[in-house]
Parts: structure tokens; C-alpha cells; sequence
């Protein structure tokens, strides 16, 4: 039998998603050029953004393995657009849940970053709230 997965004992388990998230959304719309969201990923020293459709609703998220795949497998990056290699709508997290919450959902899905949204219903993001930011907020 598999081992139930808990939130680290280290985390402030009455810290908030909002109280840590980041609230400077870099973003990039689907239809983006692959050649200008690494000049993105670049400028930014980051390395994923959150992908828009065209009425600002979350779609998905772009990351530098993304890009990696598509160039692996043969694609050049000048034929290709954000929608071509983006990880499509990826998992979400409530900003009222807890902090504790987010490093859950982070190891049960082997993943580093999540979209924050106001409502659980919501596909329009406030944040986004990284396992950087929960390390930040150990203890």
C-alpha cells in the first residue's frame, strides 16, 4: 500500500496561498511566439509562465522543459507558438487554501508552481505561488 502523502510539518499550516503568492503575474497569450517567450523566460530569469486565452482566463502554463521537449523531438522554436508546446490547463489552488495545501498539491502532482485563482470555479488568476515560496516559508 502506497504511503499517504502529508504537508511538511514545517510549513505554517494557518499561512495562506494569498499571504505568500506572487502577485506579479508574468504571463505570455497562447498564440504568443515561441521566440518571444524565451526572450521572456530571458528577461525575466524565470523559468515558466502562465498562458492566457484572449478574454485573460488561465489556459495552461509554458515552462523552459516545454520548450526543451519541442526542440528535442525536432520542432524549430521559430514555427512555433505558446499553444504548440504549453502544458495545458494545469492544476489550480484556491488563494484563501492554505499554504500547507499548496506544498500537498505540489508533491502529489510532482510540480513546482501553481495558479492561484479567488474562486475554486475561477479561471482568472492573481498569482502564482512556487515551491520557492513555500521553502521561503518554512518555519
Amino acid at each position: 500500500m502506497a504511503k499517504k502523502m502529508r504537508a511538511p510539518v514545517l510549513l505554517n499550516h494557518n499561512m495562506l496561498v494569498k499571504e505568500v503568492m506572487q502577485t506579479d503575474l508574468i504571463t505570455a497569450k497562447f498564440d504568443t511566439s515561441l521566440v518571444d517567450t524565451i526572450a521572456i523566460l530571458k528577461e525575466k530569469g524565470i523559468s515558466g509562465l502562465v498562458v492566457l486565452d484572449n478574454i485573460g482566463e488561465f489556459v495552461g502554463v509554458v515552462s523552459a522543459l516545454d520548450i526543451f521537449k519541442a526542440v528535442n523531438e525536432g520542432d524549430r522554436v521559430e514555427n512555433l507558438v505558446v499553444d504548440d508546446v504549453m502544458t495545458p490547463f494545469t492544476i489550480t489552488i484556491f488563494h484563501d487554501a492554505s499554504i500547507a495545501d499548496a506544498a500537498l498539491t505540489m508533491m502529489e502532482n510532482n510540480i513546482h508552481r501553481l495558479v492561484v485563482t479567488e474562486s475554486p470555479t475561477s479561471k482568472k488568476p492573481v498569482g502564482i505561488v512556487t515551491s520557492t515560496d513555500l521553502i521561503n516559508n518554512l518555519i
